[in-house]
């Protein structure tokens, strides 16, 4: 028994490059593939409606592009892993970006994975400019995905950090990043079978149609604000104050002016 335990702690412990390489080989699993579908169809239109020069593509797997259906001339990927081609290995908690200079971030799952999650958010605020996306996909605990980790923890999807939507956003608030809009997908059981999948697509339409929270993964949108000071212009030539003029009112002044008169 104490074995299994220092094995798992071993799992969770490991770097984001070795959790990425295991998480990309679960991608290609039939559950895998039918996620990145569902995930794909919903980040498309988010992705379509932002603008800007730059795009920054990060996440776990290159097995697909969210970015092709970016309008972003300058669309780039970076990895933790030197597995995926096409990208620039670096490490997400000192990305070697200039402070804003990106318009889009899109991180695929890097936060269920990174042992310092807050530190990479943290990065991503930091390199997108006043004004700028982040797109954030993550695995939803709080799901029929997320309690089969009690059943299948030996999963390599299984061993990620698996953070809940309202707890990332209280982070990013604390970054000046506000939430827009908040999507979630794959309401049905996590099989690995196609034709079982299949057959649970009822599941799916029902909750998409009725907005439910325990979707499998969630999509963040988040826009950066910057608190702009605002310029106040003082009024110096107002008008003038009237002149202060002595008032005999007090008790002892009317006594002198009545003992003068007599």
């Amino acid at each position: 028994m104490a074995k299994s335990r220092g094995n798992r702690r071993t799992t969770e412990g490991a770097s984001l490059a070795q959790s990425c390489t295991d998480v990309a080989r679960w991608f290609e699993s039939g559950l895998g593939q039918e996620i990145l579908t569902q995930e794909l169809a919903l980040a498309q239109p988010l992705v379509e409606s932002l603008f800007g020069y730059h795009l920054l593509q990060a996440g776990v797997t290159d097995a697909i592009d969210f970015a092709a259906c970016s309008r972003i001339n300058h669309c780039f990927r970076l990895s933790p892993t030197p597995r995926q081609k096409g990208a620039a290995l670096v490490e997400f908690e000192q990305l070697p970006l200039p402070s804003e200079s990106i318009d889009v971030v899109l991180l695929h799952h890097l936060l269920d994975f990174s042992e310092h999650p807050h530190q990479v958010l943290r990065e991503a605020a930091r390199v997108l400019i006043p004004g700028g996306h982040l797109v954030l996909l993550g695995f939803n605990p709080f799901s029929l995905l997320g309690a089969s980790r009690l059943i299948f923890s030996r999963a390599s999807v299984q061993q990620g950090n698996h953070l809940r939507a309202a707890r990332l956003e209280d982070w990013m608030n604390l970054l000046d990043l506000q939430a827009n809009r908040v999507e979630r997908g794959f309401f049905r059981l996590p099989l690995q079978h196609r034709e079982l999948l299949a057959r649970t697509a009822w599941m799916e339409r029902l909750g998409a149609r009725w907005h439910l929270p325990w979707g499998g993964f969630y999509i963040i949108v988040a826009r950066k604000e910057v608190a702009r000071m605002r310029t106040l212009r003082i009024q110096w030539r107002g008008e003038r104050k009237p002149a202060l003029r002595p008032v005999p009112s007090a008790p002892r002044v009317a006594a002198r002016r009545g003992h003068s008169k007599r």
